[in-house]
């Protein structure tokens, strides 16, 4: 990958914005645009583009004061303000000095999210101790899943996240959330379900929080686990275990990708050679009605094309 030096941008807040876990959201965006010490898989953002542990100014105080100062004069607006970034906030050198001057000059509950790669810094939880609220993430307790699911930079270590993670809960004043987030056969085996317990216990969070992807994400390929799968796997790890994902998202997510998946499949099953509606049904055991809402989209892009022969309706590729 590319690594190119991000460019500064000058608007800092963003919302609010409706959240399930927040609810009314006014954020603060402390680095540019995928600027981060990760390049996850289900990043719903997008690929990183700056791939980086360097922690520095990427905008000045200046504009950083403005930000803050501007968010309380709408302090009616929002519910929590939020230290975040279309990256890794805590890569920002002034991300202590954020949370300080937020405390110091907001009433609203203050939240950061973070993917938890700074934590083992005695400085930025130092600063996480005056946060009312901390949602780090730990996707997996194993080194393989690791690097595999989060494609951190080469300096990121899993051994100091944990470490990282069970001092910050010790020190801090507020509530962590500790956010987990599942994707189909890579972190849902047994294997790794029983070391991530193992280190959730260790860390002691108030809440574990069980996501998946229900948007676009940054790699194709990536699936989400089932809703009843998530519950499964709350029930495993224990009582503070929750679902935070919307179950009819999840759903319609799962029912798009499974669409796509079959409309793929049609197209490779007519170019061997044209078959017919009850061929295709029967191939794909999936009723006639749904299976021609597929087909119709196919022709309307331009992949399928119907062939009449006798008199009878053949689709090919």
């Amino acid at each position: 990958m590319e690594e190119k030096e991000p460019r500064e941008k000058k608007r800092l807040l963003f919302g609010p914005v409706r959240s399930r876990r927040l609810d009314r959201s006014l954020g603060i965006d402390l680095v540019p645009r995928k600027v981060c010490s990760m390049d996850c898989l289900y990043c719903e953002v997008g690929k990183t583009t700056f791939l980086t542990t360097e922690r520095k100014f990427y905008f000045t105080k200046e504009e950083i004061e403005e930000a803050v100062f501007s968010a309380k004069e709408k302090q009616d607006l929002f519910d929590v303000f939020t230290i975040t970034g279309s990256g890794e906030p805590t890569l920002n050198l002034y991300f202590e000095e954020t949370l300080f001057l937020a405390k110091k000059h907001l009433s609203k509950p203050v939240a950061v999210l973070t993917n938890s790669t700074f934590l083992h810094l005695s400085s930025v939880r130092e600063a996480l101790c005056e946060a009312d609220l901390v949602l780090p993430s730990l996707d997996s307790a194993r080194e393989e899943t690791f690097f595999l699911i989060n494609r951190p930079a080469k300096e990121v270590s899993l051994e100091r996240i944990i470490e990282g993670l069970r001092c910050l809960r010790r020190e801090m004043k507020g509530e962590m959330w500790l956010e987990v987030f599942f994707l189909a056969g890579i972190n849902d085996t047994r294997e790794d379900l029983e070391a991530l317990k193992k280190a959730i216990e260790e860390i002691d969070p108030h809440r574990v929080q069980l996501n998946t992807a229900v948007r676009p994400v940054a790699y194709q390929g990536v699936k989400p686990v089932s809703y009843k799968r998530l519950q499964e796997i709350a029930t495993f790890l224990g009582e503070k275990s929750e679902v935070i994902v919307s179950k009819e998202r999840l759903e319609r997510r799962l029912l798009a990708l499974s669409l796509e998946n079959l409309e793929k499949e049609i197209v490779a099953y007519v170019k061997r050679r044209p078959a017919q509606l009850e061929e295709l049904s029967q191939a794909f055991g999936v009723e006639p009605k749904v299976l021609l809402k597929a087909i119709e989209h196919l022709c309307e892009k331009g992949l399928l094309h119907l062939k009449t022969l006798e008199g009878q309706i053949y689709y090919t590729a």
